[in-house]
């Protein structure tokens, strides 16, 4: 995948770039990421925190992580699509959604987390 990244919510009115960090793509069954997807798991590709620009707004909600420490979820006021998520612990990074990219079709997940918590209708791939 490039080094240079772009996406953006269905809308339009939100849109980021950034350079890929060098953290693996991953798959995440994380309860968190259940509900703020509406979906079984989110797809995320690490951008450097550094790099990141948003242009336009999104909407944040600060919530405690797993680990007890503080994440970040950040998503389109208008259309409502998640965009951003970041952590306390990961500060050098930003990730954003796969299905945010304008090239989604070269998101590459090499790992998987939090797979014990996916649910029995969204199991993990034996690939990741």
């Amino acid at each position: 995948m490039s080094k240079s990244i772009s996406g953006g919510c269905k809308c339009g009115a939100a849109r980021y770039r950034g350079e890929l960090a060098d953290v693996l793509m991953f798959r995440c069954y994380c309860r968190d990421c259940q509900q703020l997807t509406g979906a079984g798991h989110s797809e995320m590709v690490p951008l450097v925190a550094e790099t990141f620009q948003l242009e336009g707004s999104a909407t944040e909600y600060q919530m405690t992580g797993g680990s007890g420490r503080f994440t970040w979820s950040s998503f389109c006021p208008t259309c409502g699509s998640p965009l951003i998520r970041r952590s306390e612990r990961m500060k050098h990074c930003v990730y954003v959604h796969a299905s945010s990219l304008d090239k989604p079709e070269k998101y590459e997940p090499t790992r998987t987390i939090y797979a014990d918590s996916a649910q029995p209708w969204d199991k993990p791939d034996a690939d990741h």
